[in-house]
């Protein structure tokens, strides 16, 4: 997407070397806004700025006004310009340059209505399929026919795991993660796809700090809430597999339905209550278990140790924690109407999980030739999550890979599909 290039930026910089920064500020505020005059100027926040900061504001706004009639009818030039005015404190890269560029026009809305201008709604065939994929048939869920096909199937899965951690592990470099972290949100901020960035009111843009996010999975909560949670991860992992014969669906599960999600986590907790050794397998595999905490401040739970000799090669742990790190990241990146659409299928984890593991394969594979991160992609990344997995491939070659994009890190889910208009409430 090519922007018309700052060639006046020099006759900017006169400008406000020998004419009064507060008109030069609102002559283009004014042009950015197209006109509006039932709206304040922001000048009175821009006035105590420091010299730098106003520059980019005015810089900023200059790009802006010389682009905004490309960013397609979605476009708000007075949210743009009180957004500029909003992140100049916190801003990365001073004019002159490509990263500039890019960081005002992510930090300002104006890629936010950009990139999903110009796409594709589905067709009539693809959205058919899509709605096959997301919905089924009212049927009665038969919760309790999962003790018998996947309660046998997950504990023996979450017993091999405990073999990884029950002995006393050599812990990982936590400085190390942090390095990493920041390596990521870097990467994905500003080398990676525009998508992620684009989304104004994200936290690339709202001060997250994956970094300093980075918590040791041992010091997460443990208790019958977090334990509920992780079975609940679990039982739609397994149940969605051929190991169980994709239990969940053969009972009829469909998390679109409240009812069916409260019969499952009713069922869960007798599980647990019940069977003494689950209780304890879970209260083991929660300290070692990578989840992500949303909220304002969010933060992200990540394994600290490295596992025993039966989980495999010693050199292949990182890479894998790589990865966990780039998914765990991706979820931190989801909008909230994507997240809210999670609720509105038959099988949530196509979305929760499958397009997340969908977007971190695409990421792992961008980052190949990061001077910081490349030597960490594991060489045979393959989109997991089972028949979840697999579903969110389909989508994305039915609705199209920056179709996947904007629903996931826009929330511009009618592009995969959903919406009122399918159906989606």
């Amino acid at each position: 997407m090519s922007l018309r290039k700052t060639k006046r930026d020099a006759t900017l910089d006169d400008r406000l070397a020998g004419e009064d920064v507060e008109h030069v500020f609102r002559t283009l505020e004014s042009q950015v806004r197209g006109g509006d005059v039932d709206h304040p100027s922001r000048w009175v926040d821009v006035a105590d700025a420091d010299p730098a900061e106003q520059r980019w504001i005015l810089h900023g706004l200059d790009l802006l006004a010389r682009n905004a009639d490309g960013a397609g009818p979605e476009f708000s030039g007075l949210r743009a310009a009180s957004l500029l005015v909003d992140r100049a404190r916190g801003r990365r890269h001073e004019p002159g340059g490509q990263r500039f560029e890019q960081e005002v026009m992510s930090a300002s809305g104006w890629l936010e209505a950009a990139l999903p201008s110009s796409l594709p709604l589905p067709g009539p065939t693809a959205s058919a399929r899509l709605a096959e994929i997301y919905g089924r048939p009212p049927v009665v869920f038969d919760a309790g026919t999962l003790a018998a096909s996947v309660l046998p199937v997950l504990k023996a899965g979450l017993a091999e795991e405990a073999l990884w951690w029950g002995s006393p592990a050599e812990p990982e470099d936590l400085s190390w993660m942090e390095k990493v972290a920041a390596s990521i949100q870097r990467f994905v901020h500003e080398e990676g796809s525009s998508f992620p960035a684009a989304h104004a009111a994200g936290p690339l843009h709202d001060g997250f700090d994956y970094a300093a996010s980075v918590i040791d999975a041992g010091a997460a909560d443990d208790d019958a809430d977090a334990r509920l949670a992780f079975l609940r991860r679990r039982i739609h992992l397994v149940g969605r597999d051929a190991s169980s014969g994709y239990a969940l669906s053969a009972a009829g599960y469909d998390h679109a339905q409240p009812g069916h999600r409260d019969l499952l986590d009713d069922l869960l907790d007798e599980w647990l209550a019940a069977d003494r050794e689950l209780d304890d397998l879970i209260g083991l595999l929660l300290r070692h278990s990578p989840a992500h905490v949303a909220g304002e401040r969010a933060r992200v739970h990540l394994p600290a140790h490295l596992p025993a000799g039966s989980w495999g090669p010693k050199e292949l742990w990182r890479p894998h924690l790589y990865a966990v790190m780039v998914h765990e990241f991706v979820h931190v990146l989801a909008h909230p109407d994507f997240t809210e659409a999670v609720e509105s299928v038959a099988d949530g984890q196509i979305l929760a999980e499958g397009v997340v593991d969908l977007l971190t394969a695409e990421l792992l594979d961008a980052s190949r030739t990061d001077p910081d991160l490349g030597g960490l992609v594991p060489g045979d990344y393959a989109v997991g999550y089972g028949a979840s997995g697999r579903a969110a491939i389909e989508i994305r070659d039915l609705a199209g890979a920056d179709q996947v994009k904007a629903a996931f890190y826009l929330g511009r889910v009618e592009f995969i599909g959903l919406g009122p208009e399918e159906g989606w409430t």
